[in-house]
């Protein structure tokens, strides 16, 4: 907080035009009135580090080559989503490669299209993480 030149009261910046203790006029003038950074104030806390933001790049290649199993949202803490990202993959290629390998092709092409597919979803999720500038963590933080 910033102090009074009259009295030395510790004053919001706010109160510029009088100083609510003294009544001085202008008790900021000739302060620097210039805001300040708390990222650099709240990293110095008692040796406390905050958490590093994800990498959106990470996260795209894990999508990229573990999307499947919901690796990218275990990256970026959503590990509920994970798991559904997960089941949904598992089902899909399971279910789908099932019908396929017993009702129409017989060998092992029937499980691999539903693969290929899902992989090629999450191709595009990887695109997304690349292109997209508003996807965020478990914690509400924005990727870098």
């Amino acid at each position: 907080m910033a102090k009074c030149k009259y009295c030395g009261s510790e004053i919001s910046r706010l109160d510029k035009e009088n100083c609510p203790f003294c009544g001085g006029r202008k008790p900021l003038e000739g302060e620097d009135m210039t805001t300040q950074d708390m990222t650099k104030a709240l990293e110095s806390l008692n040796g406390i580090e905050l958490p590093k933001p994800k990498s959106k790049i990470i996260a795209a290649i894990l999508a990229f080559v573990f999307g499947i199993f919901g690796a990218h949202n275990y990256y970026l803490g959503k590990y509920k989503i994970g798991l559904i990202t997960f089941g949904i993959s598992a089902i899909t290629i399971v279910g789908i490669g099932s019908i396929l390998f017993f009702a129409v092709l017989h060998n092992v092409f029937g499980y691999l299209i539903p693969f290929f597919v899902m992989e090629a979803l999450m191709i595009g999720v990887a695109l997304s993480f690349l292109l997209r500038h508003d996807i965020q963590d478990s914690r509400g933080e924005f990727l870098k």
